[in-house]
C-alpha cells in the first residue's frame, strides 16, 4: 500500500493557489500550477469524502450510547450508518479500490454493516478486505471484525481462532485488548461469568486508553454483581468513574453500583448516588429508570408510602421507558400481594405494555392481567348478587320498587316502547294517574339506582365481616388515588374520584328474579372456589372456598363436583389428610350414589366392574376403511390402499370388505393409472365377493368388453372407457350416479358421491 500522505483539510486554500497562478508570466507555469492545483483539490475532496463518511459513523456509535436499554441499533442510529456506507461505496467508485483510503472506505464499510445488523455483507466485505490489503495497517482490525461476525453466527471454533490471531500478532495493544473483551463478552452473554472475568482481566492488562478501560470494569462489575459478588461488584463499579467513561456506561454503572449498595443493606448510600444522578442534566434520559431503582431502594427498606409515591410519580410522567414499565409492574405486585387490591393491581398490570412494549417482564403483566382480571369478575359478580339478595330479602321497600320496575320494563317491552321514555297513564286502558306516577316512580327507584347506593349502605356486621374474610367485598376507588382506608373499607368516594352522575343517568335494570339472582351467586361462588384449584393452586383458598360453599348449599346440584375436589385436594403432596378424604368419600358414596363421582370412587376402589366392549370384526374393517379414506385425501395413494387391503381381508361376507376391494380396484384405475392392477382388483372382487351382488355387479360391468362401435377395429373395455360416476356416452354431467342403477334404486350410494364428483373433476382436469 502506497504510504498516505497526511491530512489535506488545513492546505486546502484555493483561493492562495489561484492568485498564484494568475500572478506567473509563464504560460507553461501556469499550467503546470493549474494542474497542481486540480490534483489538490482532488484529493481533498477525496479526504473530505471519508472525513464525512468517518463523522457519520461516529455519530452512529454516540446515539447507540445514548440508548443503553435498547438490544438492538436505533433506528436514528441505523440512518447514521447507512450515510456512511452511501459516502464510502461512492468513495471507491469514484476513485477505485486501489486508491490511498479505499482499505479505509471499506472497513468502514463493513463495521457500519454490523451495526445495520446485515451479518452476511459485512463478512463478505471483511473476507475482501483480508485479500485484497493484505499489507494494510488496518488488517488486524479486520480480524477483529470478522471474528466478531462469526460469533453472531454462532461460530464460536471459528470466532476464538481470529480473536487468538489478533491477540497474538496485533501491534496495537487496544485491538489485542478488544478481541479479549469480546471473548469475555460473549462468554457473559452466555452467562458463563467466571470465564468472563478472566478474558476481561486479560483484556485490562493491555495499554488501553480510559475511555475503554472504563468499558471493560463495567462489564467486570457487572459479571460480579449477577453472581450476588456484590463487594467486588461495588469496587470495579466504583473505579469506572477514574476513567473517563462515556455517557451509557457512566449511567449503568453507577444505577448499578447503587443498587449493589440496595441490595447490601446500605440504603443511604444507594439513595445518595440516585438522588444525585436525577439532578445531573446529562441523565434525564434515563430519569424513570434512577427513579424506579429509588422507589424499588423505598421498598426494600420497608418504606412502602414513598416506594408507592414515586412508582406513580414515574407512571403518570408516562415517558416510553422501561423505567416505567417497571414501575408499573412493581405497582401491580404490591396492590395484589401486599393490599390485595385486585382492582388497582390489574389497572396497573395493564400499563406495562403500554409505558414499554419491550420490558422483560411484559409478558408476566399481561398474564396477570388476565389472571387477575377473571378472578375481578367472579369476585365482582358475587358482592353485587349478595347484596342483592340481602337487599331483597330483608328491605321489602327494595323489593317492591325492583318488582315495580321489572313489570314496567316487561310492559314497555310488550309495547315496543324504548326503556328510557316515560309511561303516560293513557297509553293502557283503564290505567289512573296513580299508576302511572307508581310506575314512575318505580323507575326513579330501580335497582340501576339502587346499586349506586348498595355501596353506601350499612351491611349488618355479620354480612360485613363474611365479605371482608373472603375478600369479596371492597370500595372502588382510582388505583392513582392511593390506598384503601383500613378505617372505612366502604368509602362513599375515594380520595380524587370523579363526582356521582346525575340521577337521571341510569344503569341497566336488573331484570333477574331473585331466584335466579340466588342461582347465579351459588355459581359463582363455586367458580371462585373452581378458580383458586385450577388457575392459581393455591389448594387452601380453594380448600375453604370448597368448604364454605358446601355449608352455604348443602345439597346442590355442584355439591358432589365440590366434594371431589375436596378429595383431589386432600390427596396433595403437603395437604394429605387422610380423615378427611374418607369422610368426603363416604359423604359422596351415600347422598351422591349416581353421580359421576361415586362412580369414580367405586371403580378406584375396586367396587365397580367394567363391562368390556368387544369390538366385532365389521367395527374393525369399518375402521380401518375410514383410515384409507382418510390416506386418499391427503394423496398417499399407496398407504390409502394398505389400509383398504386390510379391511377387504378381514371378511369376505362383509358389505365393507367388497366396498375396500372395490376402492383398492378404483385407485389402480383412476390414480395410479394401473389398468391390469385395476383389472386384477376387480376380478378379485367378483371372485371373493360374491354376496356383495351391487359391487360384483359394478365389477363384471368394468371388466366386461364393450362392442365395437362403427369404425373400430377391436374391441375393447368399460375399464378403460367409462368408471362408475362418469358419464357414458351422450349422458349429461348433472345424471353422475354414484354406480350402477338396480330396480330402479341407486346402488352403492356409499361410495361416497362428493368424493367421487371431485375424482372425476380431477381426471378431467388431469387429461386436459
Amino acid at each position: 500500500m502506497p504510504q498516505k500522505f497526511p491530512r489535506l483539510a488545513i492546505f486546502c486554500s484555493l483561493k492562495a493557489f489561484k492568485s498564484a497562478i494568475f500572478d506567473a508570466r509563464s504560460p507553461a507555469f501556469r499550467m503546470g500550477m493549474l494542474i497542481s492545483v486540480l490534483l489538490f483539490a482532488s484529493g481533498c475532496a477525496y479526504y473530505n469524502t471519508l472525513f464525512n463518511a468517518k463523522k457519520s459513523f461516529n455519530q452512529g456509535i454516540k446515539v447507540i450510547r445514548e440508548s443503553p436499554d435498547q438490544e438492538k441499533t436505533p433506528p436514528s442510529a441505523k440512518k447514521h450508518f447507512e450515510t456512511t456506507v452511501d459516502k464510502c461505496w461512492k468513495l471507491i467508485e469514484i476513485y477505485s479500490d486501489n486508491s490511498k483510503y479505499a482499505d479505509d472506505a471499506l472497513m468502514y464499510i463493513a463495521k457500519s454493516e454490523f451495526y445495520l445488523e446485515k451479518y452476511p455483507q459485512a463478512k463478505q466485505h471483511l473476507a475482501q478486505f483480508m485479500k485484497k490489503y493484505p499489507n494494510s495497517n488496518l488488517l488486524s482490525e479486520a480480524q477483529l471484525w470478522y471474528a466478531k461476525v462469526l460469533l453472531k453466527e454462532e461460530d464460536l471454533e471459528g470466532a476464538q481462532e481470529y480473536f487468538l490471531l489478533v491477540i497474538n500478532t496485533a501491534k496495537e495493544s487496544q485491538l489485542r485488548s478488544q478481541a479479549n473483551f469480546e471473548l469475555g463478552l460473549y462468554a457473559f452473554e452466555k452467562e458463563d461469568y467466571p470465564k468472563s472475568i478472566e478474558y476481561l482481566r486479560s483484556a485490562l492488562k493491555e495499554k488501553i486508553d480510559d475511555e475503554y478501560k472504563a468499558l471493560l470494569l463495567y462489564y467486570l462489575g457487572e459479571s460480579y454483581f449477577i453472581q450476588k459478588n456484590y463487594k467486588e461488584a461495588i469496587e470495579q463499579y466504583k473505579k469506572v468513574a477514574d476513567f473517563s467513561p462515556a455517557l451509557d456506561i457512566e449511567y449503568k454503572s453507577l444505577l448499578h453500583l447503587a443498587k449493589a449498595y440496595t441490595e447490601t443493606g446500605k440504603y443511604k448510600e444507594s439513595e445518595r448516588i440516585l438522588r444525585k444522578m436525577l439532578t445531573a442534566p446529562r441523565f434525564q434520559n434515563f430519569t424513570p429508570v434512577i427513579k424506579a431503582a429509588l422507589g424499588e431502594n423505598h421498598q426494600r427498606q420497608g418504606r412502602l408510602e414513598d416506594a408507592i409515591e414515586i412508582y406513580k410519580e414515574v407512571v403518570l410522567e408516562r415517558k416510553n421507558s422501561p423505567g416505567s414499565a417497571e414501575a408499573a409492574f412493581q405497582l401491580g405486585k404490591i396492590y395484589e400481594h401486599t393490599y390485595n387490591d385486585i382492582d388497582s393491581a390489574v389497572t396497573y398490570y395493564g400499563k406495562v405494555e403500554q409505558l414499554f412494549s419491550k420490558f422483560d417482564s411484559v409478558e408476566v403483566a399481561k398474564n396477570k392481567k388476565i389472571f387477575l382480571s377473571e378472578f375481578k369478575g367472579i369476585r365482582d359478580k358475587i358482592r353485587t348478587d349478595e347484596n342483592l339478595v340481602y337487599r331483597l330479602t330483608h328491605d321489602p321497600a327494595f323489593r317492591d320498587s325492583l318488582f315495580r320496575a321489572q313489570e314496567e320494563d316487561s310492559l314497555r317491552r310488550a309495547r315496543g316502547l324504548p326503556e328510557e321514555e316515560s309511561l303516560p297513564a293513557t297509553q293502557f286502558p283503564g290505567s289512573s294517574s296513580t299508576l302511572a306516577d307508581s310506575l314512575n316512580q318505580a323507575r326513579q327507584d330501580s335497582l340501576a339506582q339502587a346499586l349506586q347506593d348498595s355501596l353506601n349502605q350499612t351491611l349488618p356486621d355479620s354480612v360485613r365481616q363474611r365479605l371482608e374474610e373472603e375478600n369479596l367485598f371492597r370500595g372502588f376507588r382510582d388505583p392513582e388515588e392511593g390506598l384503601p382506608d383500613p378505617e372505612n373499607p366502604f368509602p362513599a368516594t375515594s380520595p380524587g374520584a370523579n363526582p356521582p352522575k346525575p340521577a337521571e343517568q341510569k344503569k341497566p335494570l336488573e331484570k333477574r328474579k331473585l331466584p335466579r339472582i340466588e342461582f347465579d351467586l351459588m355459581n359463582s361462588r363455586f367458580q371462585l372456589a373452581e378458580f383458586y384449584l385450577l388457575k392459581e393452586q393455591n389448594y387452601d383458598s380453594a380448600a375453604y372456598h370448597y368448604h364454605k360453599f358446601l355449608d352455604t348449599y348443602e345439597d346442590s346440584l355442584l355439591s358432589p363436583k365440590a366434594l371431589y375436589s375436596l378429595i383431589y385436594i386432600y390427596k396433595q403432596p403437603g395437604h394429605e389428610d387422610p380423615v378427611q378424604l374418607y369422610e368426603l368419600e363416604k359423604e359422596i358414596l351415600s347422598r351422591h350414589t349416581d353421580s359421576a363421582f361415586a362412580l369414580e370412587i367405586m371403580k378406584n376402589k375396586g367396587m365397580l366392574v367394567e363391562e368390556k366392549t368387544e369390538i366385532t370384526v365389521e367395527d374393525k374393517a369399518n375402521q380401518l376403511f375410514l383410515e384409507g379414506e382418510t390416506e386418499y385425501f391427503k394423496g398417499n395413494f399407496n398407504r390409502a390402499i394398505e389400509k383398504y387391503q386390510q379391511a377387504a381381508n378381514l371378511d369376505t361376507t362383509l358389505a365393507i370388505s367388497a366396498k375396500a376391494q372395490y376402492a383398492i380396484a378404483w385407485v389402480y384405475e383412476h390414480d395410479l393409472k394401473q389398468p391390469e392392477s385395476a383389472l386384477k382388483a376387480y376380478k378379485t372382487l367378483i371372485e371373493r365377493y360374491p354376496s356383495a351382488a351391487d359391487y360384483v355387479r359394478a365389477a363384471r360391468k368394468k371388466t366386461t368388453p364393450v362392442a365395437p362401435s362403427p369404425g373400430s377395429t377391436s374391441a375393447d373395455s368399460t375399464l378403460l372407457a367409462t368408471a362408475p360416476g362418469e358419464p357414458l356416452p351422450g349422458e349429461e354431467p348433472s345424471s353422475i350416479l354414484a354406480g350402477v342403477e338396480g330396480n330402479g334404486k341407486i346402488v352403492l350410494e356409499d361410495i361416497l358421491n362428493e368424493k367421487i364428483r371431485w375424482r372425476i373433476r380431477r381426471e378431467r382436469y388431469l387429461d386436459r
